[in-house]
């Protein structure tokens, strides 16, 4: 917000307050009518909350590992972006305007804020085609469970609009006919920000279209048991988009597909965690299978000994279709509790893999590199690699630790700051702190949890 000075500000003619007062009166007759309510299409909000520094929903920590629930640790609750979006404000819940998601679906206009208040919803199932929407859960998460329902043989939601916010949403459970529902279908233009919500135990949990002028935003979310076991449904499936965005989130457990599946052009992710823990089968931890610019940094990777393929990170295995393909990893961290494999697949055509301050440690000397990329044209910087018994508690689902034993910490000590934007790690998933101290380590995390 900009500062003001006093000493700047001229005296104000008389044309000018009766131009502001009539600015006003129109402001106001707009937001009665539901105008106001977003952006010009350019821009995705930025979070009113930062993502993971909140206590969640209310009803506890747990990130719904092993029980077939979860409930996830993502933003302050009590703080959500329906508090600051402007527009006409559809109340959803018992005893309010709109009993259901789907009724105010139903009668939602272009910029309206709709709050939903915390709560389960069973079956019920929604498709959203208005445009400059801000959806929230409101007083804790709202819970929608599918109970064998769906929006179009697609999803529990189907987004069809332009330039959309949902925060604070769980979603349960989808179920479609032909093995590929969603949580969510994204079919929206403009930008999709998903912030402080669940996807548990549906067989996509965000599948996207293919439209390269879309993106689409995930801040501090829980992506955990979805795929349907056929190795073509993941956690999230992103198509050929712009750009997927990543930040503060937790993937883990995808049912024998990918943790992260992106077609996108570019995909950053950061401060996120991907895990298999003991049991999860997985394929790959993160697959960007037709390349483009992809840039990781500051994540924490665990792939288990029951994954289902070799490999931890995937990069053009189907062929590179943009014209710019090339991987950069930053303080990560990609422990390898699965014995052998590889830790990245690169094709031979990519343009270039910038490795820096990245710990690898693997479970019987896995390569670092394997795909057709040349190890030695690979441009590496203050790498370390290791043993996964050297981070006994990478594996740990409930309370993970990839915090390096006394003696591979005084391996990965370095000797300078490779990067002085790496300012913030993640101590845990969903959490976020402040990296202090002039000192850095190789890997992701710059203090024990």
């Amino acid at each position: 917000m900009p500062t003001h000075s006093s000493t700047l500000a001229p005296r104000t003619p008389g044309w000018l307050w009766r131009w502001c007062v009539l600015a006003l009166l129109l402001s106001v007759w707009l937001t009665g009518c539901g105008g106001g309510g977003g952006s010009d299409g350019s821009t995705p909000p930025s979070a009113s909350d930062s993502p993971g520094t909140g206590t969640g929903t209310g009803t506890g920590t747990g990130t719904g590992t092993g029980t077939g629930t979860g409930t996830g640790t993502g933003t302050n609750a009590s703080t959500t972006s329906c508090d600051t979006a402007t527009g006409r404000v559809l109340q959803v819940g018992p005893g309010q305007t709109y009993a259901t998601p789907s009724a105010a679906a139903a009668a939602a206009r272009d910029g309206d804020v709709i709050k939903i208040a915390a709560g389960d919803y069973r079956g019920d199932v929604a498709t959203w085609t208005a445009s400059q929407l801000t959806i929230c859960g409101v007083g804790g998460r709202a819970r929608l469970y599918a109970d064998g329902q769906n929006a179009q043989g697609k999803a529990i939601w189907v987004v069809a609009g332009r330039d959309i916010t949902i925060e604070n949403i769980d979603f349960h459970d989808a179920r479609v006919p032909d093995n590929n529902g969603a949580g969510i279908r994204a079919e929206h233009s403009g930008f999709l920000v998903v912030r402080g919500s669940g996807f548990f135990d549906n067989q996509n949990g965000i599948l996207s279209t293919n439209d390269p002028s879309i993106t689409v935003t995930i801040e501090g979310s829980e992506f955990a048991r979805n795929g349907y076991g056929d190795g073509f449904t993941h956690n999230i499936y992103i198509g050929q988009i712009a750009q997927l965005t990543v930040r503060d989130s937790f993937f883990h457990e995808a049912r024998v597909g990918h943790n992260l599946k992106s077609r996108a052009a570019e995909t950053h992710i950061e401060d996120s965690y991907f895990m298999d823990g003991p049991s999860g089968t997985s394929s790959y931890l993160a697959d960007f299978p037709n390349g483009g610019v992809v840039y990781l940094r500051g994540n924490l990777f665990q792939k288990g000994p029951q994954a289902e393929n070799s490999n931890a990170i995937a990069f053009g295995e189907e062929g590179l279709i943009w014209s710019a393909n090339t991987l950069e990893m930053v303080h990560d961290t990609v422990v390898m509790t699965r014995t052998g494999g590889n830790f990245l697949f690169v094709p031979e055509a990519a343009q270039s893999v910038r490795l820096t301050a990245n710990l690898f440690a693997g479970t019987g000397s896995p390569a670092l590199l394997t795909g057709g990329f040349a190890l030695g044209n690979a441009r590496q910087t203050d790498n370390v690699t290791s043993q996964a018994a050297n981070l006994p508690g990478a594996d740990n689902l409930t309370q993970p630790s990839f915090w390096p034993n006394a003696a591979l910490l005084a391996q990965a000590r370095l000797s300078d700051v490779p990067d002085p934007s790496y300012v913030s790690d993640a101590p845990a998933p969903l959490r976020q702190r402040a990296i202090t101290g002039a000192s850095r380590v190789a890997g992701a995390l710059q203090a024990a949890p």
